[in-house]
């Protein structure tokens, strides 16, 4: 009895928590389509002082494969990790997210989970790693992380410095893998003065390649909460000719070009009615993409965003290469539990 009456106190102590949502869009060219795919979330944590797990399991299906088969199928683990100690000296083994830079949209540095900058906050995958963090006072920090394999020439380690100095966070990076030849050296500072600013900066080596990654960023609020932001990101390894990306789509890349421009603005005046427009341009090759939307959340648990993808440029400027249409409009529902 006294066994079952623990399992009780330990299960009722799991937080849960999650989200399902259906992501519609109808796309347009010469002709229209609709398509789209519905997803669940579901996590389970546990987060004592000292100790805690986490799983989540994730499950995404497009419209016209929906079966139960397909449901089982494409159930995947997202996060499955457990961590030992408080949160100023722990370590996290296991699938986890892994948030690393400082830039909103473009992170030289966030080669682990790296963000889609169509939507940046579009929750992902993790990786199986192990994560060290531990707190030297209020100022600074050391961050210790590694992706391990069974050939330890493949496994990744990496390790990041944070301190602040003059009202500034600044970080120092360093990621190495033997098997690739592959070492990453980056630095980042976020502060503010009047206006929010950061810059994620890396220097890369990989076999005979080097190569330089930069984003810059700044954001300000204006009267009646108008939010803008704007991000610069050059990438030294990317194309300046659009005619020569086929070189690089058959890479794990987020980007094709060089140079890049992220320009948003919105209003933050009513957390539940945000209405937005970003911009996305690619610099070289001139294309660029507007994402108007309206988030709406009509109840305490459940938003709506409406919202466009308009695509612009040559056809074979890198926006084309990203999508067939010119445009596509898409509603999302999400309910959280």
């Amino acid at each position: 009895m006294s066994s079952l009456f623990s399992l009780i106190v330990i299960f009722s102590q799991i937080n849960n928590s999650g989200y399902v949502e259906t992501r519609p869009y109808l796309a347009w060219n010469n002709s229209t389509n609709l398509f789209g795919y519905n997803r669940g979330w579901i996590e389970l944590k546990q987060d004592k002082e000292n100790y805690g797990a986490q799983v989540a399991l994730d499950c995404q299906v497009w419209y016209d494969s929906i079966s139960f088969s397909s449901l089982i199928d494409n159930i995947d683990i997202s996060r499955l990790a457990l961590w030992l100690g408080k949160e100023n000296r722990r370590v996290t083994i296991g699938k986890q997210r892994i948030y690393w830079g400082v830039a909103r949209v473009f992170r030289p540095l966030d080669i682990l989970n790296p963000a889609n900058y169509f939507e940046p906050g579009y929750e992902r995958a993790g990786t199986n790693a192990i994560l060290g963090y531990f707190s030297f006072g209020n100022l600074s920090n050391l961050r210790a992380i590694v992706k391990p394999k069974f050939d330890i020439k493949q496994t990744l380690f990496g390790m990041r410095f944070g301190t602040n100095w003059l009202k500034n966070d600044i970080g120092l990076n360093v990621f190495h893998e033997q098997d690739n030849k592959m070492t990453i050296i980056g630095t980042e500072i976020i502060g503010e003065a009047e206006i929010g600013y950061w810059t994620e900066l890396s220097y890369n080596w990989k076999n005979t390649d080097k190569y330089f990654k930069a984003s810059v960023g700044i954001d300000y609020s204006f009267p009646f909460y108008i939010y803008t932001m704007l991000e610069y990101f050059y990438d030294q390894s990317g194309e300046v000719n659009a005619n020569d990306y086929t070189k690089l789509i058959t890479g794990e890349r987020n980007t094709l070009g060089e140079q890049y421009l992220y320009a948003s603005i919105g209003s933050v005046y009513n957390p539940y009615f945000r209405p937005a427009i970003n911009v996305i341009i690619n610099l070289n090759d001139k294309g660029f993409v507007i994402i108007p939307t309206i988030m709406y959340e009509i109840f305490e648990n459940t938003e709506v965003n409406l919202g466009c993808n308009l695509f612009f440029g040559s056809q074979n400027s890198e926006f084309k290469n990203i999508s067939p249409y010119n445009g596509q409009v898409y509603i999302w529902v999400k309910v959280y539990f």
